[in-house]
């Protein structure tokens, strides 16, 4: 979720590419989504959690974990790979507040929705970010995640879980051709 806010707060857009040898499948829902999807849900843990994720750069591959504390309606975010910068996302009920501290020193904000429709910008502000589609069940070499929703930065996918959060960012490295992936280790 950091790569993905990371990259709206500099316009860059969020995850992206493929990796070869990884297999993603995902089913679409039978009766198209109709409505708009509270992002909140999606976005972050229902609960306090320690998730693991394998991030994947070419052959280079790292575990680590993310926490994720809950307090009234904001979520804070650590990961163990960069310990010294937080990310405070705050429910204000028609937006959602992302703010982003390095060192304890705010160095940025993005605001997003709090409710979208498929299709439309996930921001406040103008940018390049969609909800691009609702999901019963996705599956990324062999886990299978269910009731998934999947933001797209420009071609860039990124997939988050409800009541789980992030579970997925796909993004390229300039342009060597390298893939950076992360993903959700169940």
């Amino acid at each position: 979720m950091m790569l993905l806010l990371t990259l709206l707060l500099t316009a860059c857009g969020g995850g992206g590419g493929t990796t070869s040898g990884s297999q993603q499948t995902a089913q679409t829902r039978e009766t198209p989504y109709s409505g708009s999807i509270a992002l909140w849900d999606y976005l972050v843990p229902a609960a306090d959690t320690t998730s693991s994720y394998i991030k994947t750069t070419g052959d280079e591959v790292q575990k680590y974990q993310t926490r994720y504390l809950r307090q009234n309606n904001s979520v804070t975010e650590v990961s163990d790979l960069s310990k010294n910068e937080k990310t405070v996302y705050s429910n204000e009920g028609n937006k959602i507040v992302v703010t982003f501290y390095t060192d304890g020193v705010q160095n940025g904000t993005v605001e997003m929705k709090g409710k979208v429709d498929i299709g439309n910008i996930v921001t406040v502000k103008t940018s390049d970010c969609r909800l691009a589609q609702h999901l019963e069940s996705f599956k990324y070499n062999g886990q299978l995640f269910e009731d998934v929703i999947e933001i797209k930065c420009g071609e860039n996918p990124g997939y988050y879980q409800k009541g789980v959060g992030e579970i997925m960012q796909k993004h390229p490295l300039g342009t060597t051709g390298t893939v950076t992936t992360k993903v959700l280790a169940k």
